[in-house]
């Protein structure tokens, strides 16, 4: 999205004279320049931040949140405007029903979900939200669709084996029972 804006006749601010969106689906794209009135005429990109997929994420219980594929494009947000941006996360534990919220400053157009100091202190599913962004000129932010403000985190517990019995010698042909812990398959 960008604004498009003119000097104030009086000489002092600007007029809004539109908000455009960009929408290709290349790497570029084109736009026309409304050059009918004169004077100087600004055009300025707001800024965005989304998530690159909206793919959930795994970790076990107690883990950080940190990437844990470094291949993966999971828990990256992709960010437009002019940087340093200033990025607000809302990390919601639905199952604890509690809200931590992370302030982030950003030199890249790219950031991967590293908080080493979050962990997760609870099984069930959690939500990190894209609550603000603000880049060098502190300009609203543009509004993106919502499915891409956010994604879904999966915690569960490690998955172990516990042996029934406290016998530590067994012979040919016993049978030996042990309770899977975790969620199947």
């Amino acid at each position: 999205m960008y604004n498009m804006a003119t000097n104030a006749e009086s000489g002092g601010g600007t007029i809004m004279l539109d908000q455009l969106a960009i929408s290709s689906i290349q790497c570029h794209t084109h736009f026309q320049l409304h050059m009918s009135m004169p004077g100087h005429t600004y055009y300025k990109v707001k800024q965005i931040a989304k998530f690159k997929t909206d793919n959930h994420l795994s970790y076990c219980l107690n883990d950080i949140l940190g990437p844990k594929d470094p291949a993966s494009p999971n828990g990256t947000i992709l960010l437009d405007g002019t940087p340093p941006f200033q990025l607000k996360l809302l990390i919601k534990n639905l199952a604890a029903n509690k809200v931590h919220v992370e302030n982030i400053e950003v030199n890249d157009s790219i950031w991967r979900l590293n908080l080493p100091s979050y962990y997760f202190t609870s099984v069930g599913p959690y939500q990190v939200m894209i609550d603000s962004i603000l880049d060098l000129s502190h300009c609203e932010q543009a509004m993106v669709d919502p499915l891409h403000r956010s994604i879904w985190i999966d915690v569960t517990k490690m998955a172990a084996i516990i042996p029934l019995e406290k016998k530590k010698d067994f012979c040919v042909g016993d049978i030996i029972w042990f309770e899977l812990e975790d969620t199947p398959p």
